[in-house]
């Protein structure tokens, strides 16, 4: 071998050992990438993106799991699924006097009574009879209504029972409950404070943890609209992220 062939030699040899991406451009595969292709596959569709997403506020208080029953085992067998539209933590409000929703599955003659009281008092704020026959569907409780103010800082318990077995004591009725806690209204977005649609403000109340001024908008704006779809799939899915079902 001649010393000018030998030194070609070296120059192929040392360009093939420095220059690392000549043979993965001209087709080779490359270790790494095998390695990769081998591995698990990187999951997908797990990520769900919400209409309305709702963030809690932090640091969660959780609640007894009592919003919806489906009748007791006693007087109360066999009727309707009542459901509070509540999430299974103290949910917020800025409202002073806001709407409570909630959703019964079929219609029932027996006597229901709403029932709102104050951590740090005796007597209940409001204790009334609802309408009768209860009618399947969503309905709300307005406090303008009734006069009832919440007061900024404090915490109450809502419920609704239905008296079983009327005269005979309560054991036997059915009973749910939820929290509701009044913050003070912080600074606005923007885009909240110069929009009308219903969604964007919805939006922001749900991002910010204020739970009921969110259903609260969102079921104003369809009751209004109730052909309209983006409206009607926004509040399903509002209630879906804290395992509501489908009103």
């Amino acid at each position: 071998m001649t010393k000018q062939h030998h030194l070609i030699c070296l120059v192929v040899l040392a360009t093939t050992v420095f220059n690392p991406l000549q043979g993965y451009a001209s087709g080779e595969e490359k270790p790494v990438a095998k390695q990769q292709k081998s591995g698990p596959k990187p999951e997908t569709g797990k990520t769900q993106v919400h209409l309305i997403p709702y963030v809690p506020p932090k640091p969660p208080q959780p609640t007894p799991k009592i919003r919806t029953s489906q009748g007791g085992t006693r007087g109360c067998g066999g009727l309707p699924e009542v459901t509070l539209l509540a999430p299974e933590h103290v949910a917020l409000t800025t409202q002073e006097q806001p709407h409570l929703y909630w959703h019964i599955s079929t219609i029932t003659h027996k006597p229901m009574v709403f029932t709102l009281s104050s951590e740090d008092a005796v007597q209940p704020l409001l204790e009334l009879r609802l309408p009768e026959p209860a009618k399947p569907g969503v309905h709300f409780i307005s406090l303008a209504a009734h006069k009832v103010r919440l007061r900024i800082g404090g915490l109450y318990e809502w419920s609704i029972r239905m008296l079983c077995e009327p005269g005979k004591g309560r054991s036997g009725d059915l009973v749910v409950k939820s929290y509701i806690k009044r913050v003070p209204r912080k600074n606005q977005p923007i885009s909240m404070k110069i929009s009308d649609d219903p969604l964007i403000r919805a939006r922001g109340y749900a991002y910010n943890g204020i739970w009921y001024d969110a259903v609260t908008t969102l079921h104003q704006a369809w009751r209004n609209r109730p052909d309209n779809q983006p409206l009607k799939s926004a509040w399903q899915d509002l209630l879906e992220q804290v395992d509501l079902p489908h009103t």
